[in-house]
């Protein structure tokens, strides 16, 4: 069900910031109409493209296709089976040569030219990413203001938990963090090489970080939608806060941020529970188990 969902959004996802997916129904689009490409290959690659293009759309199809990448990959990879670089430029020089032969004037053909290198420097990339260059930057600057302060503070290496954004740029802003689980724990294409995964209790723990990050409490319901590879926590079941930061601290973690979200009787129950006082680090709460 997963996979359909994916395929289903999958060309609205395509679609909504990057714009050569556009272009290239566009090019199918006038390569129909105008009988673009004379020769066989021409009309081949149209109609390999056109094809693929239409599958890769359908959901049912679109779903086959992914199965076909192994599942590890997004539904965006399944794009490398249409050739869309080769269709726009070729479908762009065939336009080139219909408008030629009707626009006559030096200055005319300029102006085409320049008229259609506009057009796809404005079409940005195929695809949707889910961030912002801008955004990615501002994260990743306050990821690293926050580790900058824990490595004030901490005493000794560092094995970390965090919410999802800290642990995405840890590793690369500072080498010497360990990290509890990495970013394969919600992006399943990177362990399309690995045969190792994580056990059931990382799981729990990067479940329950997502949803107190979300809620702003410490004991949460497990969604029946969560963002998991692997098997996720029964749907419908509790999570707890304090059992879940004693896990980690059983599985090694000396370090945990928690999200600033949590209330303040979440925050004295953690106190009383572990006898650990939160302290308050950027945007998140640290807690030093070396401190018990």
């Amino acid at each position: 069900m997963t996979l359909l969902r994916n395929a289903w959004l999958g060309w609205l996802a395509m679609s909504g910031e990057g714009k050569l997916g556009a272009l290239l129904l566009l090019i199918l689009l006038l390569a129909w109409l105008w009988k673009l490409g004379n020769n066989e290959r021409q009309k081949e690659l149209f109609l390999y493209g056109g094809w693929m293009t239409v599958l890769c759309i359908l959901p049912v199809s679109a779903v086959l296709f992914m199965l076909y990448q192994t599942k590890f990959y997004d539904y965006e990879w399944i794009w490398t089976l249409v050739p869309v670089t080769g269709l726009i430029a070729c479908g762009g020089i065939l336009i080139f040569e219909v408008i030629g032969g009707k626009v006559k004037s030096k200055k005319e053909k300029i102006f085409c030219i320049a008229l259609a290198i506009l057009i796809i420097l404005l079409c940005g990339r195929l695809g949707n990413p889910k961030w912002t260059v801008r955004d990615l930057k501002e994260e990743r600057s306050a990821v690293q203001t926050t580790l900058q302060e824990l490595e004030k503070i901490a005493d000794g290496p560092v094995l970390l938990w965090a919410p999802k954004e800290v642990m995405a740029h840890a590793r690369s802003l500072d080498a010497d963090i360990e990290l509890i689980y990495g970013r394969n724990m919600w992006q399943e294409h990177l362990n399309a090489y690995s045969y190792d995964g994580y056990g059931q209790e990382q799981r729990d723990l990067y479940a329950w970080m997502s949803l107190a990050c979300a809620y702003g409490k410490l004991d949460v319901t497990v969604p029946v939608d969560l963002d998991l590879v692997g098997e996720a926590p029964k749907a419908g079941s509790t999570l707890e806060g304090i059992a879940c930061i004693r896990k980690a601290a059983e599985l090694g973690v000396n370090y945990v941020l928690l999200p600033g979200t949590l209330s303040e009787e979440a925050l004295e129950e953690l106190e009383q529970a572990l006898s650990i006082q939160p302290i308050k680090l950027g945007q998140y709460w640290l807690l030093s188990m070396e401190q018990k």
